[in-house]
């Protein structure tokens, strides 16, 4: 009896296992410091920190004998201070129809274009980890995740689902064209996450086309995007409405290019007026072997209610420098300086300064 009870759970046991397969599992990341400096019109405000920044990226790929392409990613975050284990999850089906994404991943939002960067990332660098949080507050909304301190984490682009819980379709790529669609049933949720009353947004849309070609030499690469979603009925804030344009030109190791990106009064105050909020960015880079330099120009406008700190308005401007050069491989180090300058249209003080990192990464 006492064997045939063992035999059973060692049955249920196996019943209860996720499915095994010879995937081919790989390992990567990266470990990077930074040095900042920096300058303030704050007087109390410090003018140099150190930070690093550790991930560790597993993934499992595999083709069956039909031809389909399958798969998972797990990226785990091994920074000291990152409250969470893993930051994104998904896996994946793909096929000559297209590819299927599903978990805490980016959208369709990633057919984005904007300024071209390199090594650190001018304006989608690490320069703004090291702002004062009064100089960038109308960045994000109140009532929408705010920006987080990651690498490349730009925060000038059409607001969307960030790593929420997903599905995500991209079509083949047709001529140069891409196309991509997501979908996420509520904002705040990722992982086992459950909600069972509705939070600030829900049924989260991205929708995305890119185009990817080359005439006589020059690379072309234009993308759209358009996201929206219902805020939840308990909240007091208007619906997401947001869409960005960009391009960018490539030749002989140069590229040129930027966007502009209408986040519109998506979730303001409901009856709010003048509380919009648009922005552009240029940028331009060269690459030679293993080193290259860039420079990029961000411009954010809010109208007199569009910035969440209060009816201060204005205008945001960053002007950013940088290059980068592999010292060895998988070994990089990078440099950039900014100049960033909050000009409010109301009787708050205006903020500018700079900022200057330094960055040393392993990537394995």
């Amino acid at each position: 009896m006492r064997r045939l009870l063992l035999a059973s759970t060692a049955l249920l046991a196996l019943s209860a296992a996720p499915a095994r397969a010879d995937l081919e599992v790989t390992v990567g990341g990266f470990t990077a410091f930074q040095a900042g400096f920096f300058d303030h019109d704050t007087a109390t405000d410090s003018s140099r920190d150190f930070t690093s920044e550790a991930e560790i990226v597993v993934s499992a790929d595999a083709t069956a004998d039909n031809g389909l392409q399958y798969g998972a990613h797990v990226q785990l975050e091994g920074s000291t201070s990152d409250s969470t284990n893993s930051g994104e999850v998904y896996l994946y089906m793909a096929g000559s129809w297209g590819r299927v994404e599903m978990g805490d991943w980016y959208g369709a939002s990633e057919l984005a274009v904007f300024a071209p960067t390199v090594g650190v990332g001018q304006i989608n660098g690490s320069y703004d980890d090291f702002l004062p949080s009064t100089a960038r507050s109308g960045l994000s909304n109140a009532n929408y995740a705010t920006a987080v301190n990651d690498r490349g984490d730009h925060n000038f682009t059409a607001l969307d689902s960030d790593d929420a819980t997903k599905i995500t379709y991209y079509t083949p790529k047709f001529s140069g064209f891409q196309a991509g669609v997501s979908y996420a049933p509520e904002q705040d949720d990722s992982g086992e996450t459950v909600s069972l009353t509705e939070g600030d947004l829900k049924n989260m849309f991205e929708i995305g086309l890119k185009y990817e070609g080359e005439f006589q030499g020059v690379g072309v690469t234009v993308g759209g995007l358009y996201n929206f979603a219902d805020a939840s009925d308990l909240a007091t804030t208007e619906d997401l409405s947001a869409w960005s344009l960009g391009a960018q030109l490539s030749y002989n190791g140069f590229t040129f290019g930027g966007g502009y990106t209408d986040n519109g009064d998506s979730l303001q105050a409901e009856a709010q007026t003048s509380d919009d909020i648009t922005s552009w960015n240029v940028g331009l880079t060269y690459e030679n072997g293993p080193w290259g330099v860039g420079v990029s120009y961000l411009d954010e406008d809010y109208e007199t209610n569009g910035d969440t700190a209060g009816t201060d308005g204005g205008d945001y401007s960053a002007l950013a420098f940088g290059g980068t050069y592999k010292v060895a491989p998988g070994l990089t180090t990078g440099l950039d300086m900014a100049f960033y300058d909050r000009d409010r249209a109301g009787s708050v003080n205006d903020e500018d300064g700079w900022v200057a990192v330094v960055d040393v990464t392993a990537a394995f």
